[in-house]
């Protein structure tokens, strides 16, 4: 018992080893100390009743929304201890820290005043790591156009897609408000601004091109110097009209122009 007498104790940190069934005692507290070379224990309260946790980016699998939140508190935290000299330490992945410390009372006390009515301790913080986030998830699931970023994505949304397991991300409809709509035949991104409907890429509308006919390619060159994408509708009419093209594209239609 002597070892329990010389060491400290914040209030949470002794009603926790009283109350639940996963908290080391105070004796054990009290070795833990000693081992960490203290002279005081302490827990965080995290607004619920329960330690604060330590987030740890390799050992991590929950939902965004609770991961992204346990890790902004815990930066928080430890930021705070720090800054005031505190030593912490990751205990049953909570953060205890020297209670000998004044300061580290104080702390321990504003922090668990602040998630008992509010659960994130920076909300600036949390919106920094939920853009990344949104930011990764886009350019991992989307092949963008080679002129535009993830960040331009997430701009013309009506919110960030804060989480990968329960918030929309709807890039097509943020790229079809930046100007662009996907080729109809291999679904690339192109510009098209305000004509997107039946358009396709160069590189699909060129193999269109029937034998050695120059009047595809020649088109497309056209409208490629303007910065425009050929409609399918308009390659069709295109080969309609050549002598070259119409009797082997409808070789049962007649080889009469405008049959």
């Amino acid at each position: 018992m002597s070892v329990i007498i010389d060491v400290k104790f914040n209030d949470f940190a002794r009603e926790y080893a009283d109350t639940s069934r996963y908290a080391p005692d105070l004796y054990d507290m009290a070795e833990l100390a000693i081992d960490f070379g203290w002279r005081g224990f302490g827990m965080v309260d995290d607004g619920t009743g329960e330690p604060l946790t330590v987030w740890d980016f390799h050992n991590y699998y929950e939902c965004d929304c609770s991961e992204n939140r346990i890790r902004v508190n815990c930066e928080s935290a430890l930021s705070a201890f720090k800054a005031a000299g505190v030593e912490t330490y990751s205990h049953k992945g909570w953060i205890v820290w020297d209670a000998s410390s004044r300061a580290g009372h104080e702390i321990a006390r504003k922090i668990s005043a602040s998630l008992a009515h509010y659960p994130v301790l920076d909300d600036e913080r949390l919106s920094e790591i939920e853009w990344d986030n949104a930011v990764r998830m886009i350019e991992d699931l989307y092949r963008l156009p080679d002129d535009v970023t993830a960040d331009d994505v997430i701009r013309e949304m009506p919110e960030v897609p804060h989480c990968s397991n329960c918030s929309s991300c709807d890039v097509e409809e943020a790229l079809a408000s930046l100007g662009y709509s996907q080729c109809m035949d291999c679904s690339t991104w192109i510009k098209t601004d305000e004509y997107p409907s039946g358009r396709v890429c160069y590189d699909c509308a060129e193999r269109e091109r029937e034998r050695d006919c120059e009047c595809i390619p020649n088109y497309v060159d056209g409208l490629r110097h303007m910065g425009l994408y050929p409609a399918a509708s308009d390659l069709r009419e295109i080969q309609r009209g050549c002598e070259t093209c119409y009797p082997v594209r409808w070789p049962h239609g007649g080889a009469k122009l405008g049959v």
